[in-house]
């Protein structure tokens, strides 16, 4: 008995983890739909396979647990996959209305769709990422 009260146990702890996990939404309609449901604008990072200076900035900032917990307080986080040759539809229109054409791109979107703005490249460090999506946000 000792041992199922245990394991129920650790199954909670785990689970209540979990719940509180931040990570960048891959699916556009549902980060859409957090972000109306939240009021948060959605923070969408444009990637594209191969890229040196996204996987660079992905490893610097990106991937970084301290810099997904910080914007997650004020923003849904989006990740997107956009190749360059033989994008899909999504991601040409996505580029082409938002004037993302290059990648890395770092945008800041209303729940509405309406672009807020981009954040500048380059992005120095975690920090200073942080500090340009706050002063965007704060205008």
């Amino acid at each position: 008995m000792r041992k199922i009260l245990l394991i129920a146990l650790s199954v909670l702890a785990l689970s209540s983890c979990a719940t509180n996990r931040v990570y960048w939404r891959t699916c556009p309609p549902d980060a859409a739909d957090e972000a109306k449901e939240t009021g948060k604008p959605l923070l969408v990072l444009v990637t594209a396979p191969d890229c040196s200076a996204c996987e660079n900035n992905w490893c610097r900032i990106f991937a970084r647990r301290e810099f997904l917990e910080e914007v997650s307080k004020d923003c849904v986080p989006l990740l997107l996959n956009c190749p360059y040759e033989e994008p899909s539809p999504q991601c040409s229109e996505f580029r082409e209305k938002y004037d993302a054409g290059l990648s890395p791109s770092l945008l800041l979107i209303e729940g509405s769709g309406e672009k807020i703005a981009t954040v500048p490249f380059p992005y120095q460090d975690t920090k200073s990422c942080l500090e340009s999506i706050r002063a965007l946000l704060a205008k």
